[in-house]
């Protein structure tokens, strides 16, 4: 399936999320009754029984083999794909990409700029971080260089990316590498915030 922007996966909701808010009730009714009866030494019942409630409250959404399309004024920037997404509901809603991601980044003509595979992700609605895991590569297609590292965030509102774990950029001539660093959503413009060292690649 495709969706014309990538947040739109949340209005998935199955019935199993309906029989989940449903559960969600009744438990808050019973520690709302609990609260106002029992003395303060009950306390700790009514902590674990909220415990059980904020759990309860994550309805589930699962999809298998999506793609998602992102588009600017009509104009697609972007689309992610992945085997399998899980989306939790919530007051703070997020969404798991268990089994990996692929996100390509196209430009006015619809070329492939740059793109990013990871082995896990995961995206926050309201913070707008998208965090990828696992043996992340991006390969910017332009500039003919590619990155490695285990963790990189994607702060959707600034286009930008950064990462504060081992870092290894690998360019036609040299290999660079460092502690953390910042770039552009795309790649484009890069800085490692650590160097540690390079070494050159003899053509």
């Amino acid at each position: 399936m495709k969706i014309a922007f990538i947040r739109t996966y949340h209005s998935l909701i199955n019935k199993k999320a309906l029989a989940g808010n449903l559960r969600l009730f009744i438990l808050r009714s019973i520690v709302f009754s609990v609260s106002t009866t029992m003395l303060p030494s009950c306390e700790n019942d009514i902590r674990k029984i909220n415990l059980l409630t904020a759990s309860d409250s994550l309805s589930v959404s699962t999809v298998k083999n999506i793609d998602l399309i992102r588009s600017v004024s009509g104009r697609v920037v972007l689309e992610l794909t992945a085997p399998m997404l899980k989306s939790y509901e919530g007051e703070d809603p997020y969404s798991e990409f268990p089994q990996g991601l692929k996100i390509v980044f196209f430009d006015s003509l619809m070329n492939i700029t740059s793109q990013l595979t990871a082995e896990y992700g995961i995206s926050y609605d309201k913070k707008k971080l998208m965090e990828a895991r696992k043996n992340v590569v991006v390969v910017n297609n332009r500039k003919h260089e590619q990155l490695n590292t285990e963790m990189l965030t994607w702060n959707q509102a600034t286009k930008k990316v950064y990462s504060d774990k081992f870092v290894k950029i690998t360019q036609s001539d040299k290999v660079i590498f460092g502690e953390g660093m910042v770039s552009d959503e795309t790649f484009d413009v890069w800085e490692i915030r650590k160097p540690k060292g390079e070494i050159i690649v003899n053509e």
